[in-house]
């Protein structure tokens, strides 16, 4: 009989464990109040089309999924994915209205008038409208183009008998009126042989119902991953708030869009609420064009800022300047808003010597630094764990170790090198570890790990196993969004 060889060799196989794959920041979610055709808690999509079968062809869902990935590039090309879920009877905030009564006979009486005066009383402050000049229009609905004209906050509708007006801003809050211009020098627009507005009928506006957007995130974040979400709510500023509250402490960044001018006002307005409180996890976008424009601005900007595959060389991006397919640009765009937008740092889509642009503002920081924070920050967490994960033995608490576990921790740092999000510069603020290799590493490379020597732990910590803190600097590697030129010019 032969003896097994084993007593003299034993050879066993062992693999590598397997860690965690690499984060993923550009999978994005719509929490939409519109049903689809079937029951699950949420579907992940790839296609605009996929989208479109679940929810109908005319559905808000399946537009916003179509401005999605009809970016170049978009969520895909950061290996995204798109994630619809369905709010528990979601009701969108809705807008004062004010409909006018049946003016139809009207209309000769306000072709006659070239001085016209009328008040709007819009959202608790007052329009006045002095001068209005009806005597070019040729029906009703000439005389809801001039309105329009001067309203910058309000929606002015034709209709056949009249028109309606709607504040565009969106709540309890919200409110449209006319009213009589008291002591107008021009003609009263507010007679019954006018606007007849005592007969006209004002409807205020309602806020958000139903599950917020706050409570379906914590009813799914443990289920489905995603880092940018929008809605198709209109939401009121609270509800707002609300949500920047929640995604504030995660790893996640909510855009939301407002119409109204009066959102960009400075300490009122929710941007600058928003800004104030320094949830830089909330991105406010501004498109005056009606509520459901602004979504679909709002869906062609996710898909084309989270679209960085941080795996490639020189692919990272600022959202300034870039153009978004299937959007016109705002044409309401002044220097006033131009001014206000950049106080409050919201961004929007509008147009420089007809070119169509997104101009990116920066006070309440710019998006990529924030969607760039995320993705090193997961990557760092992921490269750790797979350090201490990827062993069939254990990291023992070394310098040997130390150095080693730097090394991967580093790895994602170098990835951000490449991509363009972390580059060398001058550092200004304070340093550690040691002063002169600080200095060095951030002005040769952009970026210095540090970690105390394992000889100076504290016991306590050593006893529970800890590794001593690391520190990581970095230098954000920026972006020129602007430049000032002096040209000198000698005869």
């Amino acid at each position: 009989m032969s003896i097994p060889i084993t007593n003299i060799i034993n050879v066993s196989l062992t693999g590598t464990p397997s860690g965690l794959p690499a984060a993923n920041v550009n999978s994005v979610a719509i929490f939409t109040t519109e049903t689809p055709s079937n029951i699950d808690e949420y579907n992940t999509y790839v296609t605009a089309s996929a989208v479109t079968t679940d929810y109908g062809t005319n559905s808000v869902t399946a537009k916003m999924a179509s401005n999605i990935f009809s970016q170049s590039p978009n969520i895909l090309t950061g290996d995204g994915r798109l994630v619809v879920i369905p709010l528990i009877n979601g009701i969108s905030a809705i807008e004062g209205i004010y409909e006018s009564a049946d003016i139809t006979a009207n209309l000769s009486n306000l072709q006659a008038i070239a001085d016209g005066d009328i008040r709007v009383a819009l959202n608790g402050n007052n329009v006045d409208l002095t001068g209005l000049n009806f005597t070019n229009a040729s029906s009703l609905a000439d005389i809801a183009t001039i309105l329009q004209r001067k309203l910058t906050n309000v929606v002015v509708t034709a209709k056949a008998t009249g028109f309606d007006l709607a504040s565009k801003k969106v709540g309890a809050s919200s409110s449209i009126d006319l009213v009589q211009l008291p002591a107008g020098s021009g003609t009263d627009l507010s007679v019954a042989s006018l606007f007849n507005v005592a007969a006209g009928t004002a409807t205020g506006g309602a806020d958000s119902q139903g599950e917020t957007i706050s409570e379906a995130i914590l009813r799914t974040e443990e289920q489905v991953n995603y880092t940018g979400l929008v809605t198709n709510l209109d939401l009121e500023d609270a509800a707002i708030s609300a949500v920047a509250a929640t995604v504030q402490a995660r790893d996640m960044i909510f855009l939301a869009h407002v119409c109204s001018t009066e959102d960009l006002e400075p300490t009122t307005g929710i941007a600058s609420i928003i800004k104030d409180a320094t949830q830089t996890k909330t991105r406010i976008l501004f498109y005056s064009v009606s509520q459901e424009s602004a979504n679909l601005m709002k869906a062609a900007y996710l898909g084309r800022a989270f679209s960085v595959n941080f795996s490639g060389s020189n692919t990272s991006q600022t959202m300034q300047l870039k153009a978004l397919a299937n959007v016109i640009p705002d044409l309401i765009i002044n220097q006033t808003i131009f001014d206000k937008a950049e106080t409050a740092g919201v961004d929007y889509y509008g147009s420089i010597e007809g070119l169509p642009v997104v101009i990116s503002n920066g006070a309440n920081k710019f998006f990529d630094s924030v969607y760039n924070s995320i993705f090193i920050k997961l990557a760092v967490e992921v490269a750790g764990f797979n350090f201490l994960k990827q062993t069939n033995t254990k990291r023992p608490q070394t310098e040997q170790a130390m150095t080693a576990y730097k090394a991967a921790l580093s790895q994602p740092l170098i990835q951000g090198v490449n991509a363009g999000v972390i580059a060398a510069g001058t550092w200004n603020g304070d340093t550690f570890g040691n002063q002169q290799d600080f200095i060095r590493n951030i002005e040769d490379n952009g970026y210095y790990l540090y970690s105390l020597p394992i000889a100076q732990q504290a016991q306590a910590e050593r006893e529970a196993r800890e590794a001593p803190i690391v520190q990581i600097a970095l230098k954000e590697a920026g972006a020129i969004h602007s430049s000032s030129i002096i040209i000198n010019i000698e005869a």
